[in-house]
């Protein structure tokens, strides 16, 4: 089935004029967009969705790679000989005779034998710049602990939260406060809490996007309450709207499942996406 698909990549590629007209430019946003998608549906769960995701992402990555080839001569036979001897180089355990005793001395192997053939820059260096912010911050905390530089319990990093919120407090008091100083602050505040997800073992963006939906979960029923009684938001009052917002807090919001998508829809989307680009 690679082979059926790769197949198909290619031929739409010679004979189909919009694929034949797409580039690297034209073709990222839509991987992007093809990787949002397939965590929606694992975050959901949801069997069908993941199968249909998972295949476009995977045809996706085989577009970009004959586009690739076409604007740069990378080829996908380098790219996929490149990941394998990465892969096998950095298993010793299994292709080689290393031995390690569980998942930590694999992680620490991989960022030694990474060290000593990483072409420049530091532990760091390979974090794209461009990932969501949370995402960016529990990547980077996360190789810093393969190295030994971490907090060993959660309860330690709860500590430094609190730190982190007395000098926010601190500089929020100041008589003249600076603007510099509190972004700063907060910036310390937000690293801080992405670390004690990480020490949790939960994953930072997906909790924010889960508290995302709760707080709209929540705040639609109370729009829907006032709308109920013909009134607006604006002419109601903080302390009614905070009623309806207790009341809310006791309903689950409900799971959005990713919407279907039919061939003719994901083709609008691509164009969508290229037009956005």
């Amino acid at each position: 089935m690679f082979d059926e698909l790769l197949n198909v990549v290619r031929l739409l590629r010679r004979r189909c004029p919009w694929d034949r007209k797409q580039t690297l430019a034209s073709t990222r946003p839509m991987l992007l967009n093809e990787t949002y998608e397939l965590d929606e549906a694992l975050r959901g769960r949801d069997k069908a969705a993941i199968s249909e995701e998972l295949g476009d992402y995977i045809f996706m990555g085989l577009f970009l790679a004959e586009v690739a080839e076409k604007e740069l001569s990378v080829s996908l036979a380098d790219s996929l000989n490149g990941v394998v001897a990465k892969l096998k180089q950095r298993h010793p355990h299994i292709y080689g005779t290393a031995r390690v005793r569980g998942a930590a001395d694999v992680l620490a192997n991989w960022e030694k034998i990474k060290r000593r053939h990483r072409r420049s820059g530091g532990l760091l260096e390979s974090i794209p710049v461009a990932m969501p912010a949370l995402q960016q911050a529990q990547l980077v905390q996360e190789r810093c602990r393969r190295v030994g530089f971490d907090w060993e319990k959660p309860e330690q990093v709860l500590d430094k939260v609190e730190e982190e919120i007395g000098e926010l407090r601190r500089e929020l008091a100041r008589r003249r406060r600076s603007r510099t100083r509190v972004k700063e602050e907060l910036g310390d505040l937000l690293f801080a809490l992405v670390n004690l997800v990480r020490h949790l073992d939960l994953d930072a963006e997906g909790t924010l996007k889960d508290a995302n939906a709760k707080f709209r979960d929540r705040f639609q029923r109370i729009e829907s309450h006032f709308a109920a009684q013909g009134r607006e938001l604006g002419t109601v009052g903080l302390d009614e709207m905070e009623a309806v917002w207790q009341q809310a807090k006791r309903h689950k919001p409900q799971v959005q499942r990713p919407k279907d998508k039919s061939r003719r829809g994901k083709g609008r989307s691509r164009k969508k996406n290229q037009e956005g680009a």
